[in-house]
């Protein structure tokens, strides 16, 4: 089992859409927010998927970000799944990420658009 390092929690800035070169959809959802190991920082998730699939409930997605931390700042990436919780506006989303310093943590939380927030635990992998 990983070890729990921190907690997370951001608030939904925004979103941003494109279509891709292939015709899909590019969905960037933009959250700022803070992790209790990371501190201050900036991410985006996005989800790419055909037109006809807008209506999704689950599929893929992949993240950027930035932290800042005593002056530091850290870059991280990463890929993972999302799903839509049945019959409301939030999504469970887990994400294995890669940071510029060597971390290798999982991300797993709720986004809730309904409350623009996006809070959840990291742990070491």
């Amino acid at each position: 089992m990983a070890d729990l390092i921190g907690k997370f929690s951001a608030k939904h800035v925004g979103n941003t859409y494109s279509k891709s070169a292939d015709g899909d959809l590019v969905i960037n959802a933009h959250f700022e927010g803070e992790a209790d190991v990371y501190g201050a920082g900036f991410a985006t998730l996005t989800v790419v998927q055909p037109l006809s699939e807008a209506g999704a409930t689950s599929g893929t997605c992949t993240y950027a970000g930035q932290a800042f931390q005593d002056g530091n700042t850290l870059g991280a990436l990463g890929e993972g799944t999302w799903e839509q919780t049945p019959g409301s506006s939030a999504w469970k989303v887990t994400l294995d990420i890669d940071g510029s310093n060597g971390d290798r943590v999982r991300s797993v939380g709720t986004i809730d658009l309904a409350n623009r927030s996006y809070n959840g635990e990291l742990f070491t992998r």
